[in-house]
């Protein structure tokens, strides 16, 4: 088993492209190790759709006792995901 899985999210996450990224995520935590990482550098934009996955990997993980870590936000994403609530559910690396 391995230890971290990772996944990379960029460009915009919206209504037109979330169950994409979705139905991606959830081929990838069948074989994630104890963690899965999100790297969020080249995220420019995420709709409430696009958090929506966040939470719903970060609730299917937790139940296998895993755990979602989003890592490198821009400025303005970290901020949005610190405004949510984010912050208390799920790790955020900078």
């Amino acid at each position: 088993m391995r230890l971290n899985s990772n996944y990379k999210m960029s460009g915009r996450v919206d209504g037109t492209n979330a169950d994409h990224y979705d139905l991606e995520i959830v081929v990838l935590l069948k074989t994630a190790g104890q963690s899965f990482s999100i790297d969020l550098s080249e995220l420019t934009y995420i709709s409430s759709l696009g958090l929506r996955v966040f939470l719903k990997t970060a609730k299917e993980l937790k139940s296998h006792n895993k755990k979602l870590i989003l890592s490198k936000p821009n400025s303005e994403i970290l901020d949005l995901l610190l405004m949510s609530g984010f912050d208390k559910i799920i790790e955020i690396e900078k």
